[in-house]
């Protein structure tokens, strides 16, 4: 009996390593049936785009190149995240058309491709300027494709992937602001506006944790991460929004902070308190010797951080030091 009942297995697991061969010979078939949606031509015209929108109804996104980085055009051109500008021209690039369909405009309202009907508008994606300018249409999805078809011509097409692209200005913001390691931090100083003064050294380099300098370890024992957790906030910084400066009109700051690294790096900072609303500054970044770290200390931002950031950055001394002679709970 057992022996049928093994015998049944490796039949059943053959028969699916046979389907799965099928399968994937079926894929390499259709790949080579296919071909990419943009010419040669266009393909290389990515390369040395300037300019790129997203367009759904009233729903819009404009990226424009400044300096060999891509910028939100709404939001004052502030970096736009590389990584979704990448993903957008590899998903362009990497369309491929796998079935001709109708080029009669008439059906185009129901594949999601007339620009005329605002509750099913298509997806707008324009690539340049001028007459140079590429401009594609995304309809509804078919199977694990999309319809799409060229803003100038009827002929519509089913493309080989699905192409998804947020239509929020925001979500396209690099708000990844400072990302320095915390083994490479050293030294760090907290300016409170009332005078108080926090200064965070480490026992030597390469330690992970901060410790409040002068102090006895005793003290402050079991409380590294919440000492961390200060630093952590300026050197691990996500904003939640941004804003130019000289919009904000911002007044004294709450904190002031200073940060250096083994390598001889020096990141200052400032918190400010907006009618409830924080912003931070970076108000000067000296870089090491050798290498560059990833910060935007463009001197024209404020990054809006949020009531946990805040919490983690306002840190006092009584937050982290302990009288050792209470009773443990």
């Amino acid at each position: 009996m057992k022996i049928k009942f093994f015998a049944i297995i490796a039949l059943i697991s053959v028969v699916l390593v046979v389907v799965s061969l099928q399968r994937q010979e079926s894929d390499r078939v259709d790949d080579l049936q296919s071909r990419p949606l943009l010419s040669e031509q266009q393909l290389e015209q990515l390369g040395s785009l300037e300019r790129i929108s997203l367009v759904r109804g009233e729903e819009r996104v404009e990226l424009a190149r400044e300096q060999d980085r891509w910028g939100v055009v709404s939001r004052n051109l502030y970096p736009a995240q590389p990584e979704r500008v990448a993903a957008l021209l590899h998903a362009v690039r990497g369309a491929r058309v796998i079935e001709q369909k109708t080029d009669n405009p008439e059906y185009h309202g129901r594949l999601g491709l007339d620009t005329t009907q605002a509750d099913s508008a298509p997806l707008q994606l324009r690539l340049g300027e001028d007459d140079q300018q590429i401009a594609l249409l995304y309809g509804n999805p078919v199977g694990s494709g999309q319809l799409v078809r060229f803003a100038d011509e009827d002929q519509v097409w089913l493309i080989n992937r699905p192409f998804g692209m947020t239509l929020n200005p925001q979500e396209w913001l690099d708000l990844a602001v400072v990302r320095i390691p915390m083994e490479q931090a050293a030294t760090a100083r907290w300016e409170h506006a009332d005078g108080e003064v926090l200064a965070l050294e480490k026992a030597a380099e390469g330690d992970y944790n901060f410790r409040l300098a002068g102090i006895d370890d005793a003290e402050q024992q079991g409380n590294e991460r919440w000492i961390n957790s200060m630093v952590l906030g300026l050197i691990g910084l996500t904003a939640q929004d941004v804003a130019l400066r000289e919009e904000l009109a911002l007044e004294q700051p709450i904190l002031q902070m200073r940060v250096t690294t083994w390598q001889g790096a020096v990141l200052e900072a400032s918190l400010f308190d907006q009618s409830g609303r924080y912003w931070l500054t970076l108000d000067s970044l000296e870089q090491p010797a050798e290498g560059t770290l990833a910060v935007n200390a463009d001197p024209r931002w404020a990054y809006q951080v949020g009531i946990g950031q805040v919490e983690a950055l306002l840190k006092r001394r009584s937050d982290i030091i302990r009288n050792v002679e209470d009773p443990q709970p």
